[in-house]
């Protein structure tokens, strides 16, 4: 997690500006909001890990949520003007059981991660009963990856995101290369429910892409592929997918 640490560390001042400057992202967070639109509530406290910069902590905050912005980069909670933060990993959260009304992880937070299934557990440990978890999750099996397997990753990554549902790659962000995990719908499914959270809503973000996102992130728009991702029965086979949880 160094890596990952570092890299948002040294971009902590310029996150918004890099990311929210391109239409991909743009898009991606507009759908994001769509969803905290639904499901965050006046009065709910909520525990917002990879929190950086606090785009979202602050969002929550603004209707009317109380908001407990975590995350591993220092420089990004120092950044952060959320209230009290918490520097800390999302592998497992260094939080008390059950406190929590939802926690949220948005920005591909669990791609970073290598063990889902502990960092599930780790989420409903601070989850109330009956309280909701939000993540977007990018997939290993889309047709975006597939562009990646056959022009860039290899091809037998290919086959682990078929048999195994996980494939360990690399992110190519705006500016620079990542370690990256990537992860199927069904196998983070799998990894909730034995977590004990269970999908209520699970949305797809770019659905049918026409060129792998490395491309798509930089400057393209595509406003007409957009209106595939309304086709929510599709969701396990998108490039990002928003899930809602609950703990049951």
């Amino acid at each position: 997690m160094k890596a990952v640490a570092d890299y948002y560390d040294t971009v902590a001042r310029l996150y918004v500006d890099k990311y929210l400057g391109t239409w991909y992202y743009r898009t991606l967070y507009r759908k994001l909001g769509e969803v905290l639109d639904v499901y965050i509530k006046r009065g709910m406290y909520i525990l917002d890990v990879g929190a950086g910069t606090g785009f979202w902590s602050l969002y929550m905050q603004a209707r009317g949520a109380t908001v407990i912005p975590l995350d591993i980069s220092v420089e990004s909670l120092k950044v952060c003007r959320c209230g009290d933060r918490i520097q800390g990993d999302a592998a497992m959260l260094p939080i008390r059981a059950r406190r929590f009304d939802a926690v949220t992880a948005l920005g591909s937070v669990y791609n970073h991660l290598h063990n889902l299934e502990s960092a599930f557990a780790s989420v409903a440990h601070v989850l109330k009963k009956g309280g909701i978890f939000i993540t977007d999750i990018d997939n290993a099996v889309c047709l975006d990856m597939l562009y990646e397997y056959l022009l860039f990753q290899g091809v037998g990554k290919f086959k682990d995101a078929l048999l195994r549902g996980v494939v360990r790659g690399v992110w190519e962000s705006v500016d620079s290369e990542l370690p990256f995990n990537y992860y199927s719908y069904f196998y983070v499914k799998s990894a909730l429910r034995k977590a004990g959270l269970e999908i209520i809503d699970a949305r797809p973000i770019y659905l049918f892409p026409p060129l792998p996102s490395r491309f798509l992130q930089k400057r393209f728009r595509l406003k007409f592929f957009e209106k595939l991702d309304l086709l929510k029965r599709f969701a396990p086979f998108a490039t990002t997918v928003i899930y809602v949880a609950v703990k049951v």
